[in-house]
């Protein structure tokens, strides 16, 4: 009996390695951004968003190992979704390769109606109008409020 406790606890601190993998990768960012200056949201330095992603990595790898150590259950792993993995994959392609070229718009646009996809159940005509209503909210956001040097539309 005591056999079967110990693995589970085995069990349970190695599902947690994930987290602290995770965490270690989030505090190195840190430690060697730390140095940059990070300016402001509409000056932003070389360190905003390294120091930023470092946080966000360190806070979700924090929860993770919390969720892993107290909750042994919710941390069991499902199966593969592979339409998932691919069209979101593809949609993040898509925007990495058009924003230079297309700009902000035509490639946003594209981006989210490919991830649209990644879900079974989801309906063109749904997707079409998140699709508009996030491309508009991008445009806003990142144009006119942050003002990023990124054309609306090609070069």
């Amino acid at each position: 009996m005591s056999n079967n406790k110990t693995y589970a606890e085995e069990s349970t601190a190695m599902r947690a390695v994930s987290g602290g993998v995770l965490l270690v990768a989030g505090l190195v960012m840190l430690f060697f951004a730390w140095s940059y200056p990070t300016g402001s949201l509409n000056q932003m330095g070389p360190g905003f968003m390294p120091q930023t992603i470092g946080i966000l990595l360190s806070c979700l790898a924090v929860a993770i190992i919390i969720i892993d150590l107290r909750a042994p259950e919710l941390a069991q792993g499902g199966a593969m979704h592979w339409r998932g993995l691919i069209f979101v994959s593809a949609a993040i392609i898509i925007f990495a390769v058009l924003v230079d070229v297309a700009g902000l718009v035509p490639s946003m646009f594209l981006a989210v109606i490919v991830s649209m996809f990644a879900d079974s159940q989801v309906r063109p005509f749904s997707a079409l109008i998140y699709t508009v209503i996030a491309t508009f909210l991008g445009w806003l956001l990142f144009l006119v409020g942050l003002e990023l040097p990124i054309p609306a539309f090609w070069r």
